[in-house]
């Protein structure tokens, strides 16, 4: 369990630190910085969820049970950061309502189009509304995938679209190189699961939960911490 904390943490934290703290942006206010910040740690953990897609992985040894809660949490986290990093800017500069109107910009429309793969998203994982629908889990995977891929290329072209941290070109590379993984990942081939001793521990969903919760106050601390060092007299 320690080791996918440790992987968890360093795949949300060290694309963000990369992205804000190499070739550094100054502040704005501490407001703007905070959501921002919380909406570029809301597109890393969308990354994650391709990452770990609910599919029970060797270690922790824990059954099906957890990976599935990882990747419905994980999901819920980035939604709750995406909703902070939309309210917090509203809430700081009300002329940003002028972003989700159909009359915006390429890069602020892609954010506001990619909360239409995640409504969709979102219900339709819901165990009932999924056998309703698709009928049977490969269906269901394959149109997951394919709208968890759309929503991911949206808010990309939305991070990058607006450039605030990734204005240099090699940022660019990085980020993009990043999604490219992320998308790739579930298509890789995967090898058979080793065969532990014993059952798998059983009863541990809850422990999902109450890692997903941590990354969103480690997230938001972070998003603090950058808002209150970006504004202060500190350089970064």
């Amino acid at each position: 369990m320690s080791a996918l904390v440790v992987r968890l943490a360093l795949l949300c934290v060290l694309p963000v630190l990369l992205l804000l703290f190499a070739s550094a942006m100054p502040g704005i206010n501490p407001l703007w910085d905070f959501a921002n910040v919380a909406g570029l740690f809301c597109a890393v953990l969308m990354l994650t969820l391709f990452i770990y897609s609910g599919r029970p992985l060797a270690l922790p040894y824990f059954d099906g049970k957890f990976f599935m809660n990882l990747h419905r949490d994980l999901g819920f986290a980035a939604t709750l950061l995406l909703v902070v990093h939309v309210g917090v800017l509203l809430i700081s500069e009300p002329l940003v309502i002028d972003y989700l109107k159909p009359s915006a910009s390429w890069p602020m429309l892609s954010g506001t189009l990619s909360l239409v793969p995640l409504l969709l998203l979102v219900p339709a994982s819901l165990p009932g509304v999924r056998q309703r629908i698709w009928g049977n889990q490969r269906r269901f995977r394959r149109w997951h995938y394919v709208l968890g891929t759309l929503m991911l290329v949206l808010i990309s072209l939305h991070v990058l679209g607006a450039g605030f941290y990734t204005r240099d070109s090699w940022k660019g590379f990085v980020w993009s190189g990043l999604v490219g993984v992320a998308i790739a990942w579930p298509l890789l081939p995967k090898a058979p699961l080793p065969r532990g001793h014993g059952p798998r521990r059983r009863r541990t969903a809850s422990y999902a939960s109450w890692l997903c919760l941590a990354l969103v106050l480690l997230a938001l601390a972070g998003a603090a911490g950058y808002a209150l060092l970006a504004n202060s007299d500190l350089p970064l």
